[in-house]
């Protein structure tokens, strides 16, 4: 980090959120002594439209990096990033364990943004790597189709009927995958769906929600009130492909409840007669926006690699689905 501009872009690189210099003067409420003030190279940047001030210096001195720190937060209304260019493993802990955001040259700690990668180049492997997590894939799913494009911890909670902690960690993960930015409102975050999510990346990070295949008789059916057609069925309703064979996606913990409540139904692993129905076990509820059809994300999601590449009809009906999440992107 030689200078401003390479820190700028470094962040940017990092983290894969918008971070910009800021025209904006910094404001004092407190005066802060010269003598203390010269020992930082002082900026007014913005991490994602939040107006920040980092701190940059070369202060060795950990003790008194702390207390000169604690006094710019005191005086500032606006939250204080430390900048230190090369940070030791036990610094790195001291600041941690004093919860002071900091940004080096192979760490990040920005409490504010939930954010920490520890070891820059393997975190952010491992984030590309990876699929989004159940409770984050349904949380991002939902608010691409109802396009609604602010929460909170405590709404996401209580709209997906799971525990604070879990929605926090959902949230962060989605941070982590660059689809959400977070605002700080008062003691509340704010987060927003970004709207520049490319469709290509969205199908590369979501996991294929079919766990497993089963058939059960027809009149079993009637058991599981939480159901809905799916795989070609579903994909009738999006297209102007036609299937006259049922087909319906259960979440599969509910499936198994339902099934240890009652020994009578059986369970088939192929269809040996007309009278069988195929059921899709899915990770996740295949209900999240609509009780009467699944959503196009997942029912793309859950057909994209089973499609027969010679079957031109089923194939163009899967443009057409693609081309709708598209347009819920845009």
């Amino acid at each position: 980090m030689k200078n401003m501009t390479n820190l700028i872009s470094y962040l940017k690189s990092t983290l894969h959120i918008n971070v910009n210099m800021s025209s904006d003067k910094v404001e004092y409420s407190k005066p802060i002594p010269i003598a203390i003030k010269n020992n930082y190279d002082i900026f007014n940047i913005q991490v994602n439209n939040q107006n920040t001030v980092l701190l940059s210096t070369n202060e060795k001195d950990i003790g008194s990096v702390k207390k000169h720190f604690n006094l710019f937060e005191n005086s500032l209304s606006i939250p204080v990033v430390l900048h230190i260019e090369s940070i030791s493993n036990s610094t790195k802990k001291y600041l941690i364990e004093n919860a002071i955001p900091f940004v080096s040259e192979e760490s990040i700690y920005l409490p504010q943004l939930l954010i920490y990668f520890g070891k820059l180049k393997e975190t952010y492997t491992k984030v590309k790597g990876k699929k989004l997590s159940k409770l984050a894939q349904i949380i991002l799913i939902y608010f691409i189709t109802k396009k609604e494009y602010k929460t909170t911890i405590n709404s996401s909670a209580e709209l997906f009927a799971v525990t604070k902690m879990s929605t926090s960690r959902a949230l962060n993960e989605l941070l982590a995958f660059n689809y959400l930015q977070v605002e700080n409102q008062g003691r509340t975050k704010e987060y927003f769906l970004k709207q520049d999510i490319e469709i290509e990346t969205l199908l590369r990070d979501l996991k294929n929600p079919i766990m497993d295949t089963v058939f059960i008789k027809h009149q079993d059916l009637n058991y599981f009130h939480k159901k809905v057609k799916s795989s070609y069925s579903a994909l009738s309703k999006y297209s102007n492909i036609i299937n006259n064979v049922p087909i319906y996606a259960i979440e599969k913990e509910y499936f198994n409840e339902l099934i240890k409540k009652n020994n009578s139904i059986i369970i088939y692993d192929k269809a040996y007669d007309n009278d069988l129905i195929q059921i899709e076990l899915w990770r996740y509820n295949p209900i999240i926006i609509d009780e009467n059809m699944i959503d196009p994300i997942s029912l793309y999601k859950s057909l994209e690699n089973n499609i027969d590449a010679y079957d031109t009809r089923t194939n163009d009906a899967m443009d057409e689905l693609k081309n709708k999440i598209q347009g819920m992107l845009n």
